[in-house]
């Protein structure tokens, strides 16, 4: 997938591979302009491992303690609910989504809203808001396997 992160300091783009392996855990990985992994988050219910190839950093810790640093987790969501969402998924019965007959159109959870444009399933485009904060994210594959 495509990741435009924009806040008031600065604009990042990259490209990052979601791996959902279930509602408990997921995994993602960001890439270096040149293909490399420059980052790693792998999560398990709230807990995070983060490791960073860039500057040899690591943080493991609960989704509450990493949202501090980074800003759309822990917002009712652990990072797997999360990531379900981002593929176009309902992470849970509980959330108010505005649904058609295509897919998620959007989710609004406190100070965080999250919209998909067109509304799909699997997602093609997930916006999400929090604050002044955007992320913008574009798959561009999606594959299923057992």
């Amino acid at each position: 997938m495509r990741v435009k992160a924009i806040t008031a300091e600065r604009t990042q783009s990259f490209r990052a591979q979601l791996i959902v392996h279930d509602r408990e855990r997921m995994e993602l990985v960001v890439y270096t302009p040149i293909g490399t992994t420059a980052a790693t988050i792998r999560a398990t219910g709230d807990q995070i491992q983060f490791d960073s190839r860039v500057d040899a950093s690591s943080f493991k810790g609960s989704a509450e303690e990493v949202a501090r640093s980074f800003g759309f987790y822990g917002a009712d969501l652990d990072p797997a609910e999360t990531a379900m969402l981002l593929i176009g998924l309902p992470p849970r019965p509980d959330l108010d989504y505005q649904m058609t007959a295509s897919g998620i159109a959007g989710l609004s959870m406190g100070d965080i809203d999250v919209r998909f444009d067109p509304p799909a399933f699997p997602a093609r485009r997930a916006v999400i808001t929090r604050g002044p904060n955007r992320l913008e994210i574009e798959h561009m594959e999606v594959v299923a396997s057992p």
